[in-house]
């Protein structure tokens, strides 16, 4: 009998320790986390990245690492995380290329929509349309007067065809009926120091990418574009300001994952990102970037991800775009 006792504890304490065993298994996360970016390092995206995966890390108690995976404006990255397991540790740093790319590529690997969900905005930089002093405008009316009195003669500089500052500068155009002519560069400095030297005529891009030459009087602002005036700009107009019709879209950046995502796992992510972003340490070095945290539930960002796929369709239309095949 007593041998009989012994082994029935013996068998009931091998029992809970697998139990407990099998519950430290499924519990989440109980391994590193990889953030993949459709990015090379040293962009903004990576800075912010690596700040948010820095403050998860210290919340969720596991290693959070950025993984770049630059190439085909961020379609590699996005489709291996689409097609990675849904346990949540594979998730994807989003950006506004998600809901351009859509309608300037022929046929994606993947559909954002289907195959991807979201997890929380994360921030938003502002854009803005600065010009050589050399041409003598000053505001988003002047531009328009002289681009209606000099019919294609703004050249204007991006990071090249299809890019939003592309897309967003033809859309702007289109509602002012002015024609533009668009010059694409490799890069942000090189075209910034084309338009410095009167080269070109403007340059579209992040506020961060032109602030410091703005402040020099290198370069003259002329709009923003976000719904407020910008708090890095602040004697900017924004676009509905300067009478035109009130675009509002900034560079803005994600987290998300592959679709099928336990709910508790897509939870846990939220929370620590908003507590992450609600850091004033954190709030402070997305300021040197020029970018303003968002946060928010997982539908707001579905919302939001909804509202700019609708504005780049648009974009796109009116800039003409001949469907891009995929660089692989």
């Amino acid at each position: 009998m007593c041998f009989r006792r012994t082994l029935t504890a013996l068998l009931a304490g091998a029992l809970l320790l697998v139990a407990a065993s099998v519950q430290a298994q499924d519990a989440w996360p109980n391994k590193p986390i990889r953030l993949i970016l459709g990015l090379p390092p040293g962009a903004s995206t990576d800075f912010l990245a690596r700040e948010v995966a820095q403050g998860l890390s210290e919340r969720l108690k596991v290693p959070v690492l950025v993984e770049n995976k630059p190439g085909a404006n961020t379609i590699i990255a996005n489709n291996a995380v689409a097609k990675s397991a849904p346990d949540g540790y594979t998730l994807y740093v989003t950006n506004i290329v998600a809901a351009i790319n859509p309608w300037i590529y022929e046929k994606l690997p993947f559909d954002y929509r289907k195959d991807m969900r979201n997890i929380a905005l994360l921030g938003v930089a502002d854009n803005v349309f600065s010009v050589t002093p050399k041409v003598g405008i000053h505001n988003a009316r002047e531009m328009i007067a002289y681009a209606r009195k000099n019919p294609g003669k703004i050249a204007y500089g991006s990071t090249g065809v299809g890019t939003i500052h592309n897309l967003l500068m033809e859309l702007i155009a289109e509602q002012a009926n002015i024609q533009v002519t668009h010059v694409p560069y490799k890069g942000a400095m090189a075209a910034v120091t084309d338009v410095i030297g009167g080269n070109i005529t403007g340059y579209f891009g992040t506020i961060s990418s032109m602030q410091e030459f703005i402040k020099r009087g290198d370069l003259i602002p002329l709009f923003v574009t976000s719904e407020k005036r910008s708090v890095y700009l602040p004697n900017v107009e924004t676009l509905a300001e300067a009478g035109l019709p009130p675009v509002a879209a900034g560079y803005w950046m994600g987290l998300s994952g592959p679709a099928g995502m336990p709910d508790a796992v897509v939870a846990t992510l939220n929370k620590a990102v908003n507590e992450v972003l609600r850091n004033p340490d954190v709030i402070r070095r997305f300021s040197t970037q020029a970018v303003d945290p968002l946060g928010g539930t997982p539908q707001d960002m579905d919302k939001y991800y909804d509202e700019q796929l609708a504005l780049w369709k648009q974009a796109a239309a009116a800039a003409k775009m001949t469907p891009l095949t995929i660089d692989k």
